[in-house]
């Protein structure tokens, strides 16, 4: 079993160098477009072939964040993109859009390509797809719990796993929170955090609204991710890659996580304990916390995932507020504080945050205190708030200091008479012989000894190297030049550092794309949550999906134009054809529903290759684009697609696997609270966000707002759609004949 790989983040090229030297085995980065953290500082071309360089010179792998959805407009931009990544020698593109994989594959072969988070792959038939398609490594969703990925494991794929950072809320790649209340794509990596807002939770009962009393206000925020207690089980589950996540987080953070997932994993292979003490946890909190969990690993779920009473960075308690003097008020420590320390008083209405500047100890100034009464400047708080550290200066300085990093090497050295000094490098990868250009001579007086040529063989500075075995074989009473000795060690390094960091790019030739032929289509789809909608939709000439798994049942044998919808998170085996929302069902599809994100020729692509007969264009596409997009995929594909536009619908925004009706109302599994009651969320701008468990409790936040375009079918189809979708979700008999009549006067 190989070692597991520690995969850390780096937003900046210091927080590059953090994890460099604190021990990373590999470092994931974006370039200045196509990554999911579009605000982080990100890297210049020049700055990535410089840590691709210097990262492969310690053995370090650097895997490309190119994981957002990418328009038809974009490609021949992101084509040029990853034939400079191809070039540098980058050891991995993560990927989200099927588009940007085929592309790789097609044109880019020597490029290794890990599914992304975002693909939504959380089943086993989603780890066999990505197999199918021979990529190297899947990164599966935070959601799945260790039982699970032990399976996964075996399906002859690498697997990595999320082990610390932060907790998205919504599957990855399944939230549409930011784009359709602020127009800032999470697939574009323009997330504007949605679930870090406040929100209302409240219900309908009887007509009248009830507001529901929560803990917090934060109802979507999530805790951190700190798997560091499971690093024993991951790793015996045969998991390949440890991921830390945090490219929008600071160098010190990132040297942090990294040097403790460092020392954990290498205690595992030492058969060492290592132990998750009060000081380690609390090194952590410092540098960032909102809370820590285990999460969906160990299988928590409720309250114990949420961070509801504040979405920010928590720190650690450090004293609280017990009185007032004048223009100043009275700590009783907990622990140290620092002249420079950022503290946060938390308060029920507002929470007072500041830097420490002053710490006065008996009306004297002081640097520091701990576990004594201090005074602090005065701001606005009452006696008994807690004070907690958010920043510790000390903390931040030292993990600021960079870590020195050696690479082993083996050294062999070879003095014979009348011959020249012979000088061997071995990384166990590479090596470099290196010959004098003088030779071995009779010592005349001292002879050299075995010591000395050790000892100074051995001086490799600051060098990336150091010895950890050297072999000398050598005739007795000699006589060579120190001089020419250390000028042949030096030339030696020189190349062996040359040769570390060179391209070493696996050739292999360019794959022609296919012929992809679908049957076209002319019809209108119209997806259903319940009876009454079908008695009015079984009326018209249309498809029907269904999402009710009884209903579907219980229709499908009467009605052959009913089909099963299903949910967008699949924990069983895929049976009936139908519509699906993520790549494991792509075996029974017969509809690639807007969920499956294709915005661009290459994913339709793959899409139709894999055998789907239709594909509903994602939420993402813009109108504008639809044209370019169906003329370059019969470019492509020698061969028109059968592409659906939805004409009318709301926008699932997330979809969640921890239910916050049943976490903040504390109710059993599947208490079906959520179709007894009308519950939704509201925000500050007093939108309301309906939630809806599917049948095996996972919730959808519903958008706020119905989208409605079925005016702009005639132009629609001047581009070259041929199908038509609508989703019912909580219209009546009345209103969905409406929308029906409506739609079909266009036909």
């Amino acid at each position: 079993m190989s070692k597991v790989e520690l995969l850390c983040p780096a937003g900046s090229y210091e927080a590059f160098e953090a994890a460099l030297y604190n021990g990373a085995d590999a470092i994931f980065l974006a370039g200045e477009m196509y990554g999911a953290r579009a605000n982080a500082t990100n890297f210049t071309l020049e700055e990535m072939r410089k840590a691709v360089s210097l990262a492969h010179l310690y053995g370090v792998k650097i895997h490309v964040t190119l994981n957002t959805l990418i328009h038809d407009d974009e490609l021949d931009q992101c084509r040029a993109y990853l034939k400079e990544l191809e070039a540098m020698g980058v050891d991995a593109i993560i990927v989200q859009d099927l588009g940007i994989m085929t592309m790789i594959q097609h044109e880019f072969p020597s490029l290794s390509i890990h599914a992304s988070t975002q693909m939504h792959v959380h089943n086993l038939m989603g780890v066999e797809q990505c197999k199918k398609w021979q990529l190297e490594r899947c990164v599966v969703a935070r959601e799945t719990p260790l039982d699970e990925i032990s399976k996964m494991c075996q399906q002859g794929i690498e697997i990595e796993v999320f082990v610390q950072g932060a907790y998205c809320v919504s599957y990855s790649g399944e939230c549409h929170m930011s784009r359709s209340i602020g127009h800032r794509s999470a697939n574009r990596g323009e997330c504007a955090q949605s679930c870090r807002l406040p929100y209302a939770l409240y219900r309908m009962n009887d007509g009248k609204e009830e507001r529901i009393k929560t803990e917090g206000k934060y109802l979507l925020s999530m805790k951190d991710l700190n798997a560091l207690p499971l690093i024993p089980e991951l790793i015996e589950c045969g998991v390949s890659s440890f991921k830390i996540e945090g490219r929008m987080k600071r160098p010190e953070y990132v040297a942090c996580m990294c040097h403790i997932y460092r020392q954990a994993i290498d205690c595992y292979y030492e058969g060492k304990p290592f132990d998750v003490n009060e000081k380690i946890a609390e090194e952590m909190k410092k540098v960032f916390n909102r809370g820590f969990t285990s999460g969906y690993l160990d299988k928590k779920e409720g309250m114990v995932l949420m961070s509801t009473l504040r979405p920010n960075h928590q720190g650690v308690r450090i004293g609280k507020v017990i009185g007032f003097h004048g223009d100043k008020m009275s700590i009783a420590l907990e622990k140290e504080l620092h002249q420079h320390d950022g503290i946060r008083i938390l308060n029920e209405k507002e929470d007072q945050g500041f830097i420490v500047n002053y710490i006065y100890k008996n009306n004297k100034l002081v640097s520091s205190a701990n576990n004594e009464t201090i005074q602090l400047q005065k701001v606005k708080c009452k006696v008994g708030d807690i004070v907690m550290k958010t920043s510790d200066s000390k903390q931040l300085e030292e993990l600021g200091k960079l870590p020195v990093r050696k690479v082993e090497i083996k050294i062999k050295a070879c003095l014979k008479l009348h011959q020249p000094f012979m000088l061997h490098l071995s990384d166990g990868t590479c090596e470099v012989i290196v010959k004098s250009e003088n030779i071995v001579e009779n010592a005349l007086k001292t002879p050299l000894d075995r010591e000395r040529i050790e000892t100074q063989l051995k001086k490799l500075g600051n060098t990336p190297f150091i010895c950890h075995d050297i072999e000398i074989e050598m005739d007795d009473r000699i006589s060579f030049p120190i001089s020419e000795l250390n000028e042949c060690r030096r030339k030696a390094c020189d190349e062996l550092i040359k040769r570390r960091m060179e391209v070493n790019k696996r050739v292999l030739e360019k794959k022609l794309y296919d012929e992809v032929k679908v049957e076209m289509t002319h019809q209108i789809r119209v997806s259903i949550t319940n009876e009454q909608q079908y008695d009015v939709v079984k009326q018209y000439p249309c498809e029907i999906y269904i999402a009710d798994t009884e209903l579907y049942e219980k229709l499908k044998k009467e009605n052959s134009h009913v089909h099963y919808n299903y949910p967008r998170v699949v924990h069983h085996l895929y049976s009936d054809s139908g519509m699906i929302h993520e790549i494991g069902g792509l075996e029974k599809a017969d509809m690639a529903s807007p969920y499956m994100n294709c915005m661009n020729a290459y994913s339709a692509y793959v899409l139709f290759k894999e055998g789907v007969k239709c594909i509903s264009l994602s939420y993402e596409c813009r109108d504008e684009d639809l044209e370019k997009l169906i003329s370059d995929y019969q470019r492509l594909s020698k061969h028109s697609g059968n592409f659906e536009i939805e004409v009318y619908g709301r926008v699932e925004n997330m979809v969640l696997e921890n239910c916050l009706i049943k976490s903040q109302l504390h109710t059993a599994d599947h208490c079906q609270q959520c179709h007894q009651y009308p519950y939704y969320l509201k925000d500050q701008k007093n939108k309301a966000y309906r939630l809806v468990g599917d049948e095996d409790c996972h919730l959808k936040i519903y958008h706020s707002d119905i989208f409605d375009k079925i005016d702009r079918i005639n132009d629609y189809r001047q581009y070259g759609i041929t199908n038509f979708g609508v989703t019912l979700t909580f219209e009546d008999r009345e209103e969905s004949k409406n929308i029906l009549n409506r739609l079909f006067s266009k036909m």
